[in-house]
């Protein structure tokens, strides 16, 4: 009998230390875990469209990235299963990024707003008086053959480079590979144009969501038609991190 009696507590206890060890030993679920901030960040980039009237990103939630997602809507489930922290982190981001963009086009400090996604290049002058025109040429693959100099854009300090050239001057612009996990990026360039004792100025917010190789665009000094012309761009960073290179201006014969 006390043998009997000494087997039920043994199974009792044995039940106690089997419960508690179900309660303390839970294995998270991939929606339980979540993704990590980058890679989510991957998935929201391709999402981002830009509304030109306001000069605003936005998340657009119906937008495709590839001819397949349009047949199998593989894009929308990946943005479903982002985790709502990550969401709403790349919202305050974005967010804090059309700010830097108000913020510059009220106080009159830029003459250009370039603003990128991974599939889109929207140039918008916002100064009328500005002495230079620039362009875009479009998202291209850069040529090494083609290259005189180069414009390191970095956050710990700011580079200038000075070129002689015609009034029209080709440049590319080629991002860091670490900004592909970054929800975003923003410089300023500063491009002086003439001699020292009559040099004009004009500011450029290059910014964006999401990664692309290489970018061209033209730069066209308007009213000269001099055949030697000094050019002079300064690179600044406006990230609220430090980023020792966010990206190279290639400048082309």
């Amino acid at each position: 009998m006390k043998n009997l009696q000494l087997t039920k507590l043994g199974f009792l206890l044995f039940l106690v230390l089997l419960c508690g060890c179900s309660d303390s030993f839970v294995i998270d679920t991939p929606a339980e875990a979540g993704n990590s901030y980058e890679s989510d960040v991957h998935v929201l980039n391709k999402f981002v469209d830009i509304s030109e009237p306001v000069q605003k990103y936005y998340i657009n939630p119906n937008k495709k990235s590839t001819v397949l997602s349009y047949i199998t809507n593989s894009d929308l489930e990946e943005l479903n299963a982002v985790n709502s922290l990550s969401a709403s982190r790349y919202e305050k981001s974005l967010f804090r990024l059309n700010e830097k963009i108000s913020q510059a086009i009220s106080s009159h400090t830029v003459d250009y707003v370039v603003m990128c996604t991974s599939s889109q290049i929207f140039v918008d002058r916002i100064n009328d008086d500005s002495p230079i025109e620039l362009k875009s040429a479009g998202f291209t693959t850069l040529s090494d053959n083609l290259v005189v100099s180069l414009l390191d854009i970095s956050s710990e300090e700011m580079s200038s480079r000075e070129i002689y050239s015609g009034n029209l001057v080709q440049t590319g612009l080629e991002l860091n590979p670490s900004l592909y996990a970054m929800d975003h990026w923003i410089f300023r360039i500063r491009c002086e144009v003439g001699e020292p004792t009559d040099r004009k100025t004009a500011w450029v917010l290059f910014c964006g969501v999401g990664y692309f190789s290489a970018a061209s665009f033209n730069w066209l000094v308007l009213d000269s038609y001099d055949n030697r012309i000094s050019w002079n761009f300064t690179g600044e960073s406006m990230l609220d991190e430090t980023m020792p290179s966010i990206a190279q201006m290639v400048f082309f014969k």
